[in-house]
C-alpha cells in the first residue's frame, strides 16, 4: 500500500513538472508551421539515437556489474537507466538519478555495496570520458567558437575545469579507504547534533559496512582494467550518439551547410554550461544555452522550433519512458 501510495504521489508531481515545463516550452507555433516541411527520416534518426543514448548507457552498466555479477541481465540493467534517466529529468542538478538507480539495484537482490560501486564506477567513467572528450573539442574548435562569441567561450573553460575537479574528488573518495571513513565519521556526527540521525554508532556501521565492500570492489576493477574497455567505449559511443542529435535536426529543416564537427562540439558545450543549473532539466537555461550556440547554425525562423525538437527527443522523452519503467515494477 505504502509503494501505491509513494507512486501515486510521483506520479501526480511527474504529471504537473511536465505540464509545467511544456507550458514553458516555446517553439510550437514555428514547429508547427514548419512541421509539413520536415524531412521526417532526420527526426526519425534523431529519435532511434536518442533510444540508442539509452541501450548503450544500459550496456555500461550491465557490463561494470559484469565484475561483480556475472549473470546480470540486460533487460534489469536497462529498467535501472530509464529510472536514472527519468529522476534526472525531474530533480534539481539532476541529483536524484543516481539515488533511484542505487534502490532500483538494491531491490533486484544486488546489495548497497555493490550497487554503490557500480554507480560510481560508471559516474566516474562518465564524467572523465566526457571531460576528456570536451577537452579534445574545445582545443578543435576553440577557434570557431572564440571567433563567433568570446565571452561565453571563457565559460566553457569554467565548466571544464569544474567537471574535472569532481573526477579528482571521485578518484580520491574511490582510492583512500580511510579518509572517506573519517569523512563519514565527521558527517554522522554532524547529522546527530542536528538530530536528523537517531543512532548515529548504527548509521556509522551500517555505512562503513558498505564502504568496506565499496572499497573492495574498487580494488577488483584496479586489478581488472583490461575488463573497463567495454563501458569506456560504450559511454564514448553514448555521448557522441547524444552530441549528433541536433545535427540530425538541423538536416530535417533541410539545411546541409554546418560543420558536423561544429555541432558536435556545440552541443557537448550545452552539456557543460547547464550541468550546474539548479533547476528539473535545466529548464530555460539548456534552451538559452542552445540558442545561444545554435543559432550560428539554425536561419532564425527556425532555431525556437529546432530547441523545442531538441528537448522533446532528448529530455521530454526521458520523463515519459522513464516514469513507464518506474512505475513497471
Amino acid at each position: 500500500m505504502k509503494n501505491y501510495k509513494l507512486n501515486f504521489f510521483i506520479g501526480i508531481g511527474s504529471g504537473i513538472i511536465f505540464i509545467l515545463l511544456i507550458i514553458l516550452s516555446h517553439g510550437w507555433v514555428d514547429l508547427i508551421h514548419q512541421i509539413k516541411n520536415l524531412q521526417i527520416r532526420w527526426i526519425i534518426a534523431a529519435i532511434f539515437s536518442m533510444v540508442l543514448y539509452w541501450i548503450f548507457e544500459a550496456k555500461t552498466l550491465q557490463s561494470i556489474i559484469f565484475l561483480i555479477k556475472k549473470d546480470y541481465k540486460f533487460k534489469k540493467a536497462f529498467k535501472v537507466t530509464m529510472i536514472g534517466q527519468y529522476f534526472n529529468s525531474i530533480t534539481p542538478f539532476a541529483s536524484g538519478g543516481q539515488p533511484m538507480q542505487l534502490y532500483a539495484l538494491t531491490k533486484q537482490g544486488l546489495g548497497a555495496g555493490n550497487s554503490g560501486s557500480a554507480l560510481m564506477i560508471k559516474f566516474i567513467i562518465y564524467q572523465t570520458i566526457l571531460t576528456i572528450y570536451s577537452l579534445i573539442l574545445i582545443f578543435w574548435k576553440a577557434s570557431f567558437f572564440k571567433s563567433k562569441m568570446s565571452n561565453l567561450f571563457y565559460l566553457i573553460g569554467i565548466g571544464f575545469i569544474v567537471n574535472a575537479s569532481i573526477i579528482i574528488f571521485l578518484v580520491i573518495f574511490s582510492k583512500y579507504r580511510k579518509l572517506t571513513h573519517k569523512l563519514i565519521l565527521v558527517l554522522s556526527k554532524i547529522l546527530g547534533k542536528f538530530k536528523l540521525v537517531k543512532d548515529t554508532n548504527k548509521i556509522q556501521t551500517h555505512i562503513n559496512n558498505n564502504l568496506d565492500q565499496f572499497h573492495d570492489n574498487m580494488e577488483i576493477v584496479k586489478h581488472s582494467k583490461r575488463l573497463l574497455i567495454k563501458p569506456v567505449c560504450y559511454t564514448t559511443f553514448q555521448l557522441t550518439i547524444i552530441f549528433i542529435i541536433p545535427y540530425f535536426i538541423y538536416l530535417s529543416f533541410g539545411m546541409s551547410y554546418a560543420n558536423i564537427g561544429s555541432m558536435i562540439a556545440g552541443t557537448a558545450f550545452v552539456m557543460m554550461l547547464t550541468a550546474f543549473i539548479p533547476l528539473p532539466g535545466a529548464v530555460g537555461g539548456a534552451e538559452g544555452a542552445f540558442y545561444m550556440f545554435f543559432s550560428l547554425f539554425f536561419a532564425s525562423n527556425n532555431i525556437m522550433a529546432a530547441i523545442l525538437l531538441w528537448r522533446l527527443i532528448t529530455f521530454y522523452s526521458c520523463i515519459i519512458f522513464g516514469f513507464y519503467a518506474f512505475m513497471k515494477d
